[in-house]
């Protein structure tokens, strides 16, 4: 695929919207996170979720060594959050986390404070997706807010639920 086709497939993929979530592993002392929006729910019984992530992303290496990851979903206050976790890792990501607050879930791996939303999961399988591998996790532990919107990824931009008339 040339250069041309292949931003014609990411145009099209763009008009798909979906919510920001940050998928997050630790592997010993390493924390990764990355923005994610290819993840989905899978099955209620049992409760399963999927994350595909990039091959080169170092969660996708900490998944694989931590066998488990969450899902953050967040909220429209947290895009500066989204912004963070989706530039390249560096060190100080790594070790800084973005500066999120955060609590260690079941599993052990990370879940953003004050997220909409969060998925504990225990890795099950993971498949080939081209250039990404495709997590399927056990939920484990999970919670959400009432209290909160989501943040929204459409057309290559952040967006917010617009109130109601």
């Amino acid at each position: 695929m040339d250069e041309l086709e292949r931003r014609r497939v990411r145009d099209l993929m763009a008009r798909f919207a979906t919510g920001v979530s940050v998928v997050a592993a630790r592997h010993g002392p390493l924390l990764a996170g990355m923005t994610a929006n290819a993840i989905a729910s899978i099955s209620v019984d049992p409760p399963l979720m999927m994350a595909s992530i990039a091959r080169k992303a170092e969660t996708h290496g900490a998944i694989i060594g931590s066998h488990a990851f969450a899902i953050s979903v967040l909220t429209d206050d947290q895009q500066e959050l989204a912004e963070c976790f989706a530039r390249p890792t560096t060190a100080a990501k790594l070790t800084g986390f973005c500066g999120a607050a955060w609590h260690e879930a079941e599993t052990g791996s990370p879940v953003l404070e004050g997220a909409l939303a969060f998925f504990d999961c225990r890795l099950q399988e993971r498949h080939d997706g081209g250039d990404h591998t495709i997590f399927l996790g056990e939920i484990v532990a999970a919670g959400f807010r009432e209290d909160a919107q989501p943040l929204l990824w459409y057309a290559s931009g952040y967006h917010r639920l617009s109130a109601t008339p």
